[in-house]
């Protein structure tokens, strides 16, 4: 077994094994501690439609129960805003909601699944602000 270098003292180390294990006294947690976690959503669809005709598309994954990431960047002003105004129409219809989270991309979701939204950085550095 090689030695190892101590980069503290510029010296080296020699592997001996006699190295102490760390001991807590809080006992781990087991499946009867934990918390019960809903099941994740089996899958989610994303979407970057060129235009409206795709809106049949994101209404039939919606409507059977998976969320829908649209994705509306390559499609023109005119066509994007039909698409927002289909879009409300359906989650209306679905009771499902509806939550921009980046430049012209949207989340669809049906009723059963809760979108928690942070609307402010979590650290001082604005690393999750990337809008």
């Amino acid at each position: 077994m090689g030695a190892l270098r101590d980069e503290h003292h510029n010296g080296w180390l020699m592997p001996s094994g006699n190295y102490p294990a760390a001991a807590y006294d809080d006992a781990w947690d087991t499946e009867d501690t934990l918390p019960s976690v809903p099941a994740p959503a089996a899958k989610i669809v994303s979407l970057k439609p060129t235009g409206f005709e795709a809106a049949r598309t994101v209404g039939e994954h919606l409507r059977t129960g998976t969320p829908v990431v649209m994705d509306l960047s390559e499609m023109e002003d005119p066509e994007a805003k039909r698409m927002i105004d289909f879009a409300s129409g359906l989650v209306f219809g679905t009771r499902g909601g509806i939550e921009r989270i980046a430049r012209r991309v949207f989340l669809l979701t049906p009723p059963d699944v809760e979108v928690t939204v942070i609307d402010r950085p979590l650290d001082s550095s604005g690393f999750y602000n990337q809008s």
